[in-house]
């Protein structure tokens, strides 16, 4: 780093300039979230850059719950840039919903940033992208304040994605626990930041979450070829709970890894399946064949469900591959299941009956660490079975 290089600002929140017109922009500017204006406060700028749907998610989330933000969200040109349907889904429901999102050229940051002269940058993309973004803005005389976060459940802290994102001034965890863990990487990685709490954008319920209307009371048997595994939950469930008319699982991209493990999620998906002819079960996808997540996937479940299929496993032909905005399928009558994604926490969140699968274990490698006492552990002879009691 240069000895000439702008400092750091102290304050991320006081705001001392003039609300006075932007400056012309020689780029797509996209839509503008309104600002919400306290008296005789001017809105704080907020850009925004992300390069994957799952962090322009967690932008547009995040932008349109603040107060007093005047915010413009721009995704940069990059090898996992989400697809229109992608980016449709990222924004349902915020401010930028049904408007178009600017896609900038990564030479053209500098620009932009410019254009702009924002208070904050929120580096909302994954770390070599945020690295670029940070310098580009640290640079500028009348340097921004640069802040950065990850969209979704943190845990592990990584030592790693703080290096990259080394020259901000602010890291938003969403949790107490994700903030000490990142207090601690950021003290052993010496990069010196402010770590803030925040909840995540997508939670919105007053309180504690309350129980959707349940399912009605469907028929069922449990499936022969299902064994009566103990559930992992700490605790026995307490009667026998309603089989959900729309089982959702919600996989990632990066657990489990093996491929049997993903094998056994869509055996037990496709036990249910056939056992209870009158509900749905649905893989809940994040990209369509040939388009990209903000993680790499080895062993996809479009290609397992289909390679089931062609062995004619009982139940695959009734699995659906579902595609959209999450909420879409988070409905009274609906459950979800996972191994580790934040998609439980919206699922809660909305007071879905919800099931964090243990049969592969509970650790750092699974990023579930946080679930394993939550008491909405549950096996997969339970997804086989629908119940799905938490």
């Amino acid at each position: 780093m240069h000895s000439d290089a702008p400092p750091r600002p102290s304050y991320l929140t006081e705001r001392t300039r003039a609300d006075g017109p932007s400056a012309q922009s020689n780029y797509p500017d996209g839509p503008v979230l309104p600002p919400r204006r306290s008296a005789g406060l001017a809105p704080i700028r907020i850009l925004s850059v992300s390069d994957s749907e799952s962090y322009l998610k967690w932008a547009t989330q995040l932008l349109s719950s603040l107060p007093d933000v005047e915010g413009r969200v721009f995704l940069v040109d990059n090898p996992i840039l989400p697809t229109d349907e992608q980016i449709d889904s990222a924004v349902a429901g915020t401010a930028w919903e049904h408007r178009e999102v600017p896609v900038i050229a990564r030479s053209d940051l500098a620009q932009v940033i410019a254009d702009h002269s924002p208070d904050i940058v929120l580096g909302a993309a994954t770390g070599p992208i945020v690295a670029q973004v940070f310098l580009t803005a640290h640079t500028r005389t009348d340097r921004p304040a640069l802040v950065s976060g990850l969209p979704g459940m943190g845990l592990p802290a990584s030592g790693k994605g703080m290096n990259y994102r080394r020259m901000m001034d602010a890291f938003i965890a969403h949790s107490s626990a994700e903030v000490t863990a990142y207090t601690e990487a950021s003290t052993k990685s010496q990069v010196p930041c402010e770590v803030l709490l925040a909840r995540l954008p997508m939670l919105r319920s007053e309180g504690i979450p309350q129980l959707a209307a349940p399912a009605e009371p469907l028929a069922e048997a449990t499936p022969p070829s299902v064994t009566t595994a103990p559930s992992s939950s700490g605790a026995a469930r307490t009667g026998a709970p309603a089989t959900p008319r729309t089982l959702v699982c919600a996989p990632q991209a990066k657990v489990p890894a093996e491929r049997a493990d993903r094998e056994a999620i869509i055996a037990a998906l496709a036990e249910f399946a056939d056992s209870h002819p009158e509900s749905t079960a649905i893989i809940k996808m994040r990209s369509r064949p040939g388009e990209f997540e903000t993680h790499h996937e080895q062993h996809s479940y479009f290609e397992i469900l289909d390679d089931f299929r062609t062995r004619r496993v009982p139940g695959t032909e009734r699995i659906e591959l579902g595609y959209g905005p999450l909420s879409d399928f988070l409905m009274d009558g609906s459950a979800l299941v996972t191994v580790s994604s934040t998609a439980a926490l919206e699922s809660i969140d909305q007071g879905i009956p919800t099931l964090l699968i243990s049969d592969f274990g509970f650790n750092a490698e699974l990023l579930n660490e946080v679930f394993a006492d939550s008491g909405a552990t549950g096996t997969l002879a339970d997804v086989a079975a629908g119940s799905i009691g938490f």
